[in-house]
């Protein structure tokens, strides 16, 4: 047993003993709580990050557990904006929060699975105090890797049984697709979801993966040729690389399935179901609901997760100081407009 679901059972069995012999109490703010105390554990200070693995319940159904994803929560500590109970937290501790579903519903934020007179348990386990965010940032890289494979393997799952539920929308895509192909003659295989790939310039070396991040040059197009975006294209704005990381559905589902069957150095075409693009809903005003898409990819490279990690943080600076050069240039333009003139 890892340590997160050894902590989340630790979690649920305080929870459980705990009703029976102690009561709620009510925070000033209403909230009705218990604190099971670890005497002995490092008390929080404000600076501190707090390392929570966290259950939320309702009846015997499990809403939330942040084991599902492999990954704990990294929380700041500060009485500031923490509820009162949080105030004397120390690490170890084990915190009960109950909602009411009444109170929940009467603010119009019910569920329709729920119903009066029962309640929401949340249970907090605080099972580490580090000193600062640094600290925490280790051993938060401790558990990306894993975080990462649960999430990839669950967003896989509720992909497919999409799928599943959508099977008539897809046999009209593919027959849509397949009339396409024929038409421009073009030659395509076909992904396990039903992504076409048509390869122009075979690359080289082993199949893209889950665990590789491509970069990607692209031009998105509509099956009667209009171009909705491209990073090629300086009309589009955005003439820079595109990088994928085939780990995370941080694009859309058929890029992750089509670019599988791609190697460094491919170029060629993503043809992709609606189902696998922007759905029932489209993207307006340039696509359509049910729209089937067409990418020209190009894979020009193929880079590490530390390099990836460490193109996003220069481009997180630099964007960042882009903003702050703007907010001086707004605030020099503000007093000199608010400075008097002369008549």
């Amino acid at each position: 047993m890892n340590k997160s679901i050894f902590l989340a059972a630790v979690a649920m069995a305080i929870l459980a003993a705990g009703c029976a012999d102690q009561k709620f109490k009510k925070a000033p703010d209403g909230s009705e709580y218990k604190l099971f105390k670890n005497e002995s554990g490092k008390k929080a200070v404000k600076g501190n990050i707090l390392e929570l693995n966290i259950i939320a319940k309702y009846k015997d159904s499990i809403l939330f557990n942040s084991d599902d994803n492999g990954m704990p929560r990294f929380v700041p500590f500060d009485t500031a904006t923490l509820p009162p109970f949080f105030k004397e937290i120390n690490e170890g501790d084990s915190l009960v929060i109950r909602q009411s579903t009444d109170t929940i519903m009467k603010t119009g934020q019910g569920a329709p699975w729920m119903a009066k007179g029962q309640y929401i348990y949340q249970t907090f386990k605080v099972a580490k105090v580090f000193p600062d965010a640094q600290s925490a940032d280790s051993t938060a890289k401790v558990y990306a890797p894993a975080a990462k494979a649960k999430a990839y393997k669950n967003t896989v799952g509720t992909i497919e049984k999409d799928m599943a539920k959508n099977t008539g929308q897809l046999k009209k895509d593919d027959d849509i697709i397949s009339a396409y192909l024929a038409k421009n003659n073009i030659k395509a295989d076909k992904s396990p979801w039903g992504v076409y790939v048509a390869i122009t310039t075979p690359g080289s070396g082993a199949k893209l993966t889950q665990n590789d991040v491509a970069v990607i040059n692209y031009t998105g197009k509509t099956l009667n040729d209009s171009a909705f975006d491209s990073n090629t294209d300086p009309k589009f704005g955005h003439v820079e690389p595109l990088y994928v990381d085939l780990g995370e559905f941080r694009v859309m589902p058929g890029w992750i399935d089509g670019l599988k069957m791609m190697q460094k150095g491919s170029v060629g075409k993503l043809i992709i179901p609606s189902t696998l693009a922007y759905g029932k809903h489209g993207s307006p005003p340039k696509i359509g609901p049910d729209e089937n898409l067409v990418f020209d990819v190009a894979v020009t490279d193929i880079i590490s997760q530390d390099q990836y990690q460490k193109e996003m943080e220069a481009k997180q600076q630099a964007m960042q100081q882009q903003q702050e050069m703007m907010q001086q240039q707004m605030q020099q333009q503000q007093q000199n407009g608010g400075a008097p003139k002369n008549k």
